[in-house]
């Protein structure tokens, strides 16, 4: 591992990783992630940052209920949890001598180009101060417009956002499998090259507790590692697990795209890509797209929202993801100029900043 010496790692922990199936924090499973984080530190200088769920689990218990889908009372579980998950780490951090820093963010600070860079500021002068960052999602000001989605797909922005060599993802399952991980003829792809498809996988499709699941650290993966960047996903279960995640003794490693190239440049967008923000176009504005063109109303066939102007959204021909853009248009606005040709926007909305829905400066195609 002498590879990842002075490198920056950002290790995502799912709500498991640190809290208790009934509410709660897990000690033990806290413990052992700490412990392989100091090690790592100690012996080649990594500069880690810790992405966190389970700020709602960790708190439930104080309302006496072990699970809720009001959404009031999640978010004031999540006030009440994240400070007892900071407590939790503080205190075993403190006994390695460890500093430790929190961050909360929603969406909207890595959106906007000025707050993103905020948070990078503000993250590396703690990294460069030895302090190791410990990130969460707001979750008791998120809502649907604002919400990353899932912790996984803040993992992702974080890493793009400090040029991380890696990301480790610990879940309960120890990595990825040719199918369902309880079955017992299940084979677990222990390397899987760039150049690797895994499509046609079958995954779990949510995780017990939480927002995310194997899907989602897919997601993430194939955001990361067209940009250069390793992508772990491995179990929390047992001891050392973030050593044996990257040891390979443990899960599956998503090797990097090893000549990234421009997609550098417009990394920002791919992976500020949300899940559920997606612009369907037409044939004639798929191809317009690969000549190099900006993404006309005209060719818009349907809008999956919601999303804000500035926001990062899929563009998909058919079912095929074709390119990521930044929009010039909210969810809302999209939807009432599809299909509309340029020249009639100002009679459709009151205020019309651009002719254009995503202009090509602002455009990503997968292909690339």
């Amino acid at each position: 591992m002498k590879h990842l010496k002075n490198k920056s790692i950002v290790f995502k922990l799912s709500s498991l990783a640190v809290t208790n199936a009934d509410g709660g924090i897990n000690h033990h499973q806290m413990n052992q992630v700490v412990n392989d984080i100091i090690s790592l530190k100690q012996r080649y200088s990594i500069r880690p940052v810790i992405v966190t769920s389970g700020a709602i689990n960790a708190g439930q218990p104080v309302f006496g209920i072990t699970d809720s889908e009001d959404m009031a009372t999640l978010q004031a579980s999540s006030s009440v949890g994240q400070l007892l998950l900071m407590k939790a780490f503080y205190e075993k951090f403190l006994k390695k001598a460890q500093h430790i820093s929190q961050l909360l963010l929603t969406h909207e600070d890595l959106k906007s180009k000025k707050r993103s860079l905020n948070t990078n500021n503000t993250l590396n002068a703690l990294l460069n101060a030895g302090i190791i960052p410990i990130v969460n999602e707001n979750d008791t000001v998120s809502f649907d417009e604002i919400t990353f989605g899932d912790n996984d797909q803040l993992s992702a922005m974080i890493c793009e956002m400090i040029g991380a060599e890696s990301l480790v993802l610990l879940t309960k399952a120890n990595g990825l499998y040719d199918r369902d991980p309880e079955e017992s003829k299940a084979i677990r792809f222990s390397e899987i090259s760039y150049d690797d498809s895994f499509e046609n996988i079958l995954t779990i499709t949510k995780s017990t507790r939480g927002k995310g699941g194997m899907k989602t650290k897919l997601r993430a993966v194939r955001k990361l590692t067209p940009l250069g960047i390793n992508v772990y996903i491995s179990t929390f279960i047992g001891k050392n697990p973030i050593i044996n995640a990257l040891n390979k003794t443990n899960g599956t490693h998503f090797f990097a795209n090893p000549n990234p190239g421009k997609l550098k440049k417009k990394s920002w967008i791919l992976t500020r890509a949300r899940e559920h923000a997606i612009i369907s176009i037409d044939k004639g504005a798929a191809d317009a797209l690969l000549k190099n063109a900006s993404l006309l109303p005209v060719g818009i066939k349907s809008v999956t929202g919601p999303f804000l102007r500035g926001d990062s959204v899929q563009i998909k021909c058919g079912r095929k993801i074709i390119a990521y853009g930044i929009t010039e248009y909210s969810s809302k606005e999209t939807d009432k100029i599809k299909k509309c040709k340029s020249s009639d926007l100002h009679r459709l909305l009151k205020h019309v900043p651009t002719r254009v829905v995503v202009h090509k400066d602002n455009l990503i195609l997968k292909e690339d």
